[in-house]
């Protein structure tokens, strides 16, 4: 996965599967400050990506920027770029209109595919 520095934050695009539907997600930062991988609810829509109302749970999520509220739920079969996800738990929320990101790649993503951020090549890649 090939990133490049807008204001000196790391970016993707990725590409989002999930039951068959693909959707790019352009503006995605990469931070390992983030515990979790949390993505924008309305582009996760788009890709059949709904919530679980009986299962998810409401996190509050604290950062530099304040505090902002998440649904918590477990997704299975999903992909990011080439890394498959199976029983993964995920966030949603706005954060397109609160951070200006599609989503947010924490480092619950970076454990569980054991990557690295290679800034001189600019690469994610696996260990």
């Amino acid at each position: 996965m090939r990133f490049y520095m807008d204001d000196h934050l790391p970016l993707v695009s990725v590409e989002i599967e999930y039951n068959g539907n693909i959707k790019t997600f352009n503006n995605v930062l990469l931070d390992t400050g983030c515990s979790s991988t949390i993505l924008d609810i309305d582009l996760c829509e788009e890709v059949g990506l709904m919530l679980d109302l009986e299962n998810a749970i409401t996190r509050k999520m604290y950062g530099i920027g304040g505090t902002e509220i998440c649904i918590e739920q477990k997704v299975s079969d999903m992909t990011i770029d080439n890394f498959s996800l199976n029983d993964f738990t995920i966030q949603l929320g706005d954060v397109r209109e609160m951070h200006g990101f599609d989503g947010i790649i924490g480092s619950d993503f970076f454990l569980a595919n054991k990557l690295i951020i290679d800034f001189e090549n600019m690469v994610v890649q696996k260990t």
